[in-house]
């Protein structure tokens, strides 16, 4: 096996920016985190998740050798020549490994003695590390939050304590429409938190490498390993049994020869994660805030580097997910997916002095709160001669997708005021408010309203396929994600109506061996039934890969329960799925072909399916940051999402529901029925429908039922009024657009 790196060379007066992209030339996958340095004065860049690079040194390197490095693979030496202007393939090839003769060791000697040996691998005299660091949070797979900073760190040895950092720029861009425009949350890092990244330089206050940290974790030999050129220990760890606390899992490694240590893969062990908590001061402002945060997984690497011969920290990557939501602006995002990327670019042991007292930033200070509060310079410009590590998206164009949607934080108040003086009629008036979300590049799909029995308004905005100049239109075909659930709940009240099944009853009577056997259908429809998200945990699993129905439920829909049955609500799209499953296991046939035989053949719903089919001209194509979705196996979502459908189709929906074409008034009445409060939302809900109270105008003298969907790059909104027969249906695929606040707008004109 070999690794190709094809480097672009591009040179200004002073710089020399190398860019390219390292890939397997076997397989073409990427290979993230391959090492670029030149060695003489350390200056180091890293390839990305995609294997994209880009390094920027001075022409006074001309003629210096860049050293490539991967773990497992052979070094390659290139240098930099006044003829490199074009592209260079360099192959990496495959260590051949030689099985080193079996020993047995005690890992806790192995450590206790890399601990004591610090002081003679790490730096006892003076030091700067230059940094550059970026953080940045998703939710569902659009960036909410990004910031990044180039910094300066300065130490006197190692392990003291008193370590300075000079923030040199910044930025930082917040996605306020995702927190319902509360502005209070802010994310990044601090000079405190930084340092402690480092568990070397605070072994003796590290949860892991302090004595209390050793004795808190159980530690697993797992032999001598080749560690990029280096024989290394390799280590397991994991808290202990019985332990109330949440403490760590995964390896380290240890240099053979100095007992230096060379890398630290880590999280936070499921067996103490439900003990994680904020410190004292951090509640307090999250309940003065009326603001819930939980800890859903928190993963990373701390790697370290060679310079002379002593070694420093390198780079840290990792990935928390919380689960986050808000009782006063009533926002919930579940996951918010934080991930942070941080590596030491340079480093000097000479020639230098401690930071004047001016320049030394507070350890306590989050540096974000430093970044301007708008820059519009591109990145070449910002960042300048700066390194840092190649984003895996535009961040230029992920921060003008940002400021465009705090933008429309105003949009609903302006036209409000200016509605305030048409005297058109609904229908004008309604095209009024969905054109100018659309010029604000706020809605890119289509919109169907029916009042008092017709259809009154129907237009398509934009393109369903911008690569092929396909326009969207009636019959363009949307995903409609959670939108989903109120299909599946509709089966389940069908065969309650068939007395194949009672919502009274527990799953295991359907699903033998389950092991949430007990919780009862009714539970699984008002999302009360305790079961963890498994979209949240098991993301990154279920959409490289299609699973059965039964694997699904078994594998993913069997973590142990957040809560007991029916005692509170969360939502958990769990849930759906081991509906979907007990569709199944009650019928004998596929979810997917229940729905047609069952909801779309008799309502005449020809464009609308549950699963993957090839593409087609009528099937939009979602974008999330101005960039096609991201192509995945539906059928994982069975009974949660994962319906493809259209505007005029889903208005045969709302008509069967009224007229109880498809299931009795009396058993649509109770899919309908508000059950449980969903606090976040201001609304009830039902078996799969929301019934709002406070976040419609409408809501105030009229019952509105609904419900949000979101799938990879499709985002709707489906409402029902039933007093004036008031259906809306609003169908985008250009990632999140203020759909609430364009209902809200469309049923005040109606009403």
């Amino acid at each position: 096996m070999a690794v190709t790196i094809s480097i672009g060379f591009c040179q200004t007066s002073s710089i020399i920016t190398l860019k390219g992209m390292i890939v397997n030339a076997t397989t073409g996958e990427a290979i993230p985190s391959a090492s670029i340095r030149i060695s003489k004065n350390n200056v180091t860049t890293i390839s990305n998740e995609k294997g994209e690079f880009i390094f920027k040194i001075s022409v006074e390197n001309r003629g210096d050798s860049i050293h490539i490095t991967h773990i497992g693979f052979d070094p390659v030496v290139i240098t930099i020549n006044k003829s490199d202007t074009g592209i260079r393939v360099i192959k990496l090839h495959e260590k051949l490994h030689v099985l080193a003769d079996v020993v047995i060791m005690n890992p806790m000697d192995i450590i206790k003695k890399a601990i004591s040996k610090i002081p003679d691998n790490y730096p006892s005299s003076p030091y700067l590390l230059h940094g550059f660091y970026r953080v940045y949070g998703t939710k569902e797979r659009n960036i909410i939050d990004i910031s990044e900073a180039v910094f300066d760190i300065y130490g006197e040895n190692y392990v003291n304590k008193d370590k300075q950092l000079k923030l040199i720029k910044s930025r930082v861009d917040k996605d306020l429409t995702a927190f319902n425009g509360f502005d209070g949350l802010n994310f990044g890092a601090k000079p405190e938190g930084i340092f402690r990244d480092d568990l070397v330089s605070n072994a003796a206050q590290s949860d892991l490498l302090s004595e209390e940290g050793l004795n808190n974790h159980q530690f697993l030999f797992n032999g001598i390993v080749d560690y990029d050129g280096k024989q290394a220990y390799e280590i397991e760890f994991d808290q202990k049994d019985g332990l109330k606390k949440s403490l760590n899992k995964g390896k380290l490694f240890i240099d053979v020869s100095s007992l230096a240590f060379l890398e630290f893969d880590i999280q936070k062990s499921p067996k103490g994660l439900q003990f994680w908590e904020l410190g004292f001061g951090q509640r307090l402002s999250l309940k003065l805030a009326n603001i819930q945060l939980k800890l859903l997984g928190d993963s990373g690497r701390i790697m370290y580097q060679k310079f002379g011969n002593k070694y420093y920290l390198n780079e840290v990557n990792g990935t928390k997910l919380l689960h986050i939501k808000g009782g006063g602006k009533h926002f919930e995002i579940n996951p918010l997916r934080m991930k942070a990327e941080f590596l030491i670019t340079g480093i000097d042991t000479a020639d230098f002095a401690a930071f004047k007292k001016g320049d030394v930033f507070g350890k306590t200070i989050l540096i974000e709160g430093e970044a301007p509060e708008k820059n519009t310079d591109s990145t070449d410009q910002f960042w300048g001669n700066y390194n840092l590590i190649q984003a895996t998206f535009n961040v230029d164009s992920v921060a003008k997708i940002i400021r465009a949607k705090n933008e429309t934080l105003n949009y609903k108040r302006v036209l409000e005021s200016r509605l305030s003086k048409y005297k058109s009629d609904k229908t004008t008036r309604i095209d009024s408010i969905l054109s100018f979300y659309h010029r604000k590049d706020q809605f890119n799909g289509t919109a169907l309203v029916k009042y008092q029995g017709n259809t009154i308004y129907e237009r398509s905005f934009g393109y369903a396929d911008k690569e092929n100049n396909i326009l969207n239109g009636p019959q363009t075909q949307f995903r409609i994600g959670s939108t989903s659930k109120q299909f599946t709940a509709m089966l389940i009240m069908q065969l309650v109506n068939e007395n194949k099944l009672q919502v009274e009853d527990t799953v295991g009577k359907y699903i033998a061996g389950y092991k949430h056997g007990k919780v009862t259908i009714q539970q699984l429809l008002m999302h009360q039934s305790g079961i963890p998200n498994f979209t949240d945990v098991y993301f990154d699993k279920i959409v490289l890969k299609q699973y059965t129905m039964d694997e699904l439920v078994q594998n993913f829909c069997s973590d142990p329960l957040e809560f007991e049955p029916g005692t509170q609500f969360i939502y958990s799209n769990s849930g759906f799925a081991v509906l979907a499953d007990v569709i199944e296991k009650v019928t004998g046939k596929k979810y997917k072909d229940e729905l047609k035989e069952r909801i779309f053949d008799p309502l005449g719903m020809k464009q609308s399916y549950f699963g993957t089919v090839p593409h087609v001209a009528s099937m939009a194509i979602g974008y999330i940051n101005d960039q096609p979705e991201h192509i995945y196996p539906v059928e994982n979502v069975a009974g949660a999402g994962g319906i493809v459908s259209t505007a005029e189709d889903l208005l045969l929906w709302n008509n069967a529901l009224s007229a109880g074409t498809i299931l009795p008034k009396d058993k649509t009445e109770e899919l309908l029925k508000p059950r449980v409060e969903w606090k976040e939302y201001d609304a009830m809900y039902g078996y799969g429908w929301m019934i709002d109270k406070l976040q419609f105008n409408a809501s105030k003298k009229h019952t509105v039922q609904y419900h949000p969907g979101t799938e990879f790059g499709f985002y709707d909104m489906l409402v029902r009024q039933p007093d004036k027969d008031i259906f809306i249906i609003l169908l985008n695929n250009k990632s999140d657009f203020p759909r609430f606040d364009m209902t809200d707008l469309i049923l005040n004109e109606l009403n």
